[in-house]
């Protein structure tokens, strides 16, 4: 019997199943490779058994890697130094071959994009929302920017509760076609997003949003000229040595779910890590601007921040910076998906989970990912340094 349906799919213990099958349940569209050869990754000899190593939760709080695994109900991990897999594992039914969405990671390849369309002089961060996209004219994103629309300092008024029924990102989930519509729910995401009323001050504070990322990727398309998958697919998917297609999903008019929609396997979200790692350049071709990555990598304003509710670092251009002593920046979606970036050390990392909560365990995460990037970077000298000896 198929227990998985568009009313059970996000719920656990549903998602588990669910998040690696997205394709069952909700309409896709294919962002191809086309004909490019993928990135060679090399697996180690003698793969470095991670999970012994000793993780930091929280203060006080320390435990192994394995336990942390188990902790967050991980579907899939792999750890790379430059182009070499120290670890890669998964978990459940999850298999190299499986594409796991990614949900906000989505948000991250967005912001991506947009630095290769400013790249290419198609796209003014300075210019309004209104002037790409008109049909926003009066709403809650009239008088925002393409700059605050980037860096999450829009401010709609929206509620982004996900276990509320009545809040505006479930209503969104509906119009993109992720949960059962109601009589009364917009016909679509772009209806939905012109539909939304009500904002305060653009650009004084950070405001985490959903719709905003859709916002963005409607601009986008209105900049390039370009349905958002095929943006998507010939500015960056195409040349960062991707081996299988990813998915996004559409609402039952084409529309991207370009905030959290994203499905791709754990190698190609782990490539599209390098590729930024080796600051936008892979096969002797500038797919991401350097500076772009150097931008987003030195993070976002404090005082956007909020007292009554801290956030670990700061967000800039759809990127999360923690503001640690390596630099570190890193892609986050619900669930437990994760995308760390450790510039001084070359480790990424990329994480599948199934969190039973949908932001279970986001501290914990930070810090445990942090840690095994320590861990791996001691354990790949350790095997450089044996690996001269032996020669």
């Amino acid at each position: 019997m198929d227990l998985l349906s568009l009313d059970t799919w996000l719920l656990p213990p549903h998602n588990r199943l669910s998040l690696h099958q997205v394709d069952r349940l909700v309409s896709t569209d294919a962002i191809t490779t086309g004909d490019r050869t993928p990135r060679v990754l090399h697996v180690v000899g003698s793969p470095f058994d991670l999970e012994a190593s000793p993780v930091t939760l929280a203060p006080g709080r320390e435990t192994t890697v394995h336990e942390f695994l188990e902790l967050t109900n991980t579907d899939a991990i792999i750890v790379l130094h430059e182009d070499q897999v120290l670890c890669e594992k998964y978990f459940g039914d999850n298999t190299p071959q499986s594409r796991h969405i990614v949900m906000s990671i989505s948000k991250s390849v967005c912001g991506m994009v947009a630095g290769i369309l400013v790249d290419e002089g198609l796209l003014d961060l300075d210019a309004t929302t209104v002037t790409y996209i008109p049909e926003l004219e009066g709403g809650s994103y009239d008088g925002s920017t393409v700059r605050q629309l980037l860096d999450m300092t829009a401010a709609p008024d929206f509620d982004m509760t996900y276990t509320d029924p009545s809040t505006e990102v479930q209503a969104g989930d509906r119009s993109a076609g992720w949960r059962t519509r109601r009589d009364d729910d917009a016909d679509g995401t772009r209806v939905f997003l012109e539909g939304l009323r009500g904002s305060g001050d653009h650009g004084s504070t950070f405001q985490y949003c959903s719709a905003t990322t859709d916002v963005l990727a409607w601009v986008l398309e209105r900049a390039s000229g370009l349905p958002y998958a095929r943006l998507v697919e010939t500015r960056l998917w195409q040349h960062l040595g991707a081996e299988a297609d990813a998915l996004i999903t559409v609402d039952n008019h084409g529309t991207p779910y370009a905030c959290a929609g994203v499905n791709m396997r754990l190698r190609d979200l782990a490539r599209f890590g390098r590729l930024i790692l080796d600051g936008g350049r892979f096969d002797g071709r500038q797919v991401i601007p350097e500076e772009w990555i150097q931008t987003t990598a030195r993070g976002g304003d404090f005082d956007t921040f909020s007292e009554e509710e801290p956030r670990p670092g700061t967000y800039r251009n759809q990127w999360w910076v923690p503001g640690d002593s390596h630099g570190s920046f890193y892609a986050v979606g619900i669930f437990g998906q994760y995308l760390w970036l450790d510039p001084t050390t070359g480790i990424t990392i990329a994480k599948f989970s199934s969190e039973v909560d949908p932001l279970g365990h986001s501290s914990e995460h930070i810090n445990a990912l942090r840690s095994i990037a320590s861990s791996a970077q001691r354990l790949s000298r350790t095997n450089d340094s044996s690996e001269g000896t032996n020669k």
